[in-house]
């Protein structure tokens, strides 16, 4: 009975030993199965992250869809094991792309069905047939024996999308059955998104920058035009059309650009030079119909150093070259205008010297007339420096005036009295409508001038008639406003704006009348330092003309 109990007791133990020992070694074998499913998939994120970085250091900022593709199917590799990996692109113009990187030998009808199943996917994704009757075959990597019996088991398409656009499709295919489960396709399509993401954003940012430039070049005042490497016209913005002369509503192609300089340049010629010798061409003046034209050759060139194409500038120097003229015609003038004095002082000192080495004989009424007319000739000498040296201060924003308060209306009375005698001589009257006095600030000395330069005008310009000054003070705008108006010869209307020109004259068939036109341009520079406006309004010619200037009140 004893041995019994002692049996049954030894039974009991080697039970419970049996039993934690195998509790223990359960939860070992559990513990190291955990172990191992998060090193593997810890691995895995490793490598992921190798794949990604990998991809996006080569693809840096290509946006060369082949390139990319490319790059990411040669870096599956090295995160899952397959006998083949391929990618599919359809071309716009319909021509199918496949290649395929055979890793572990297979046959030639492998390649078949994974071909076969791409188009299949291809197809179903489109919404449409492809066909592989347009197909550019590449086949790369381990030969191919027919000898193995061997097909596609286990595969799974990748399609990468770019910017919303299906661009291509990648396949991965193994003959071994349940070579490929839910989790590696998964890791496979987030590392392919990814990716298309990456290319997404900075073809984004391409195309905002891309479209910045476009927006500058469409503004430009100059024609603009890209050609690639085999003269096709890629870019031009809209001031091409105008430039040349090309009224069309169609779009413009290379040959009529290069048929709108005809006879002129020969532009396909500029342009494979600037090309060929890597260098910017540039043609000085062609003058086409109206207009005179600064053409730019410059070969474009990628960061890489690639020749892609050119750029053509046609730069409008029409206003240029009229500005040219007229600056040439302004010296000419001044040459003129001095010339006349300088030949009156010459002369009257020659005479003066004759007649003074004779010692007898010398009338002083003769002498007193001589030194008149050297007088006279300095002074207008002097006046013109004076007006040439008050333009240069002006242009050069070195004028300056003196502000105090004075009496305009005095100030006007004033310069009347000045050239009441001139006035007289032609039987012309000035009348003056003012107040009896106004006190206002401004430089008494350069509105005195302005004064003098519109009444001088006015009586140069005026045979008949009367010459009226008046005073209008504005409170609502605080300015006031004086005018000189004359009954003389008027100004044409298209003149009108010109008046305050450095390089215009008035216009008249009398040439006694002209003058240097630098009296309006210094007004003009005068009323405008004090803050004003100067203006000048004629209904036509021989309808006589109102010359204006304001000055604000203070």
């Amino acid at each position: 009975m004893i041995i019994n109990i002692l049996l049954i007791i030894d039974f009991v133990m080697l039970a419970v030993v049996v039993t934690g020992y195998i509790y223990t070694s359960v939860k070992e074998r559990r513990f190291l199965r955990q172990e191992a499913g998060q090193s593997l998939e810890l691995q895995q994120k490793v490598y992921q992250t190798q794949v990604l970085k990998e991809i996006s250091e080569r693809i840096g900022y290509s946006l060369d869809t082949n390139k990319i593709v490319e790059i990411i199917t040669s870096s599956l590799g090295n995160l899952l094991e397959y006998d083949t990996v391929a990618y599919m692109m359809l071309e716009e113009s319909g021509k199918i792309i496949f290649k395929c990187h055979v890793e572990r030998t297979v046959n030639h009808e492998f390649i078949e069905q994974v071909k076969e199943k791409m188009l299949l996917s291809y197809s179903a994704i489109l919404n449409r047939e492809i066909k592989s009757a347009n197909l550019d075959e590449s086949v790369t990597g381990n030969i191919l024996d027919d000898n193995l019996k061997v097909g596609v088991v286990s595969f799974f398409n990748l399609p990468v999308v770019i910017s919303g656009k299906l661009v291509a499709l990648i396949n991965v295919a193994s003959g071994e059955a349940g070579r490929y489960g839910e989790e590696q396709a998964s890791i496979l399509y987030t590392i392919t998104n990814q990716a298309a993401m990456a290319v997404s954003k900075l073809q984004a940012v391409l195309d905002s920058e891309k479209g910045k430039l476009s927006a500058i070049i469409y503004s430009l005042a100059d024609g603009v035009i890209m050609v690639g490497l085999d003269n096709r016209l890629l870019v031009y913005n809209p001031a091409v059309r105008s430039i040349l002369g090309l009224n069309t509503d169609q779009e413009i192609s290379m040959f009529d650009i290069v048929d709108s300089l005809a006879g002129k340049v020969d532009l396909r010629t500029k342009i494979d030079q600037a090309i060929a010798k890597d260098q910017l061409l540039s043609v000085p003046e062609v003058v086409l119909k109206d207009r005179a034209l600064e053409i730019t050759v410059s070969p474009v060139k990628n960061s890489d150093g690639e020749k892609l194409g050119a750029s053509v500038v046609f730069h409008d120097v029409t206003s240029e070259k009229s500005l040219e003229k007229l600056r040439q015609e302004f010296t000419a003038m001044m040459v003129h205008e001095l010339r006349a004095p300088l030949t009156a002082v010459r002369w009257s000192s020659e005479s003066l010297i004759k007649n003074l080495s004779a010692a007898q004989g010398v009338e002083p009424g003769k002498v007193k007339d001589t030194v008149m007319t050297i007088e006279t000739a300095s002074n207008n000498m002097l006046e013109l420096v004076n007006d040439l040296l008050d333009v240069a201060k002006i242009e050069a924003g070195k004028f300056e005036l003196n502000l105090q308060e004075y009496d305009l209306v005095e100030v006007i009375n004033e310069q009347v009295k000045v050239f009441k005698s001139q006035a007289e001589v032609k039987h012309l009257a000035i009348s003056i409508t003012a107040p009896p006095k106004y006190i206002l600030k401004f430089d008494r000395v350069r509105v005195s001038q302005v004064l003098g330069n519109l009444l001088s005008n006015a009586i140069k310009y005026t045979d008949s008639g009367q010459i009226e000054v008046n005073l209008n003070i504005n409170a609502a705008d605080k300015r006031v406003v004086v005018s000189v108006k004359d009954t003389g010869i008027g100004v044409a209307r298209e003149d009108l704006n010109e008046l305050f020109s450095k390089f215009k004259q008035l216009k008249s068939s009398d040439r006694s009348r002209k003058g240097t036109g630098l009296g309006l341009v210094v007004s003009k520079g005068i009323v405008e330092a004090h803050g004003g406006k100067i203006w000048a309004e004629s209904a036509g010619e021989n309808l006589g003309s109102t010359f204006y200037f304001s000055l604000p009140i203070q």
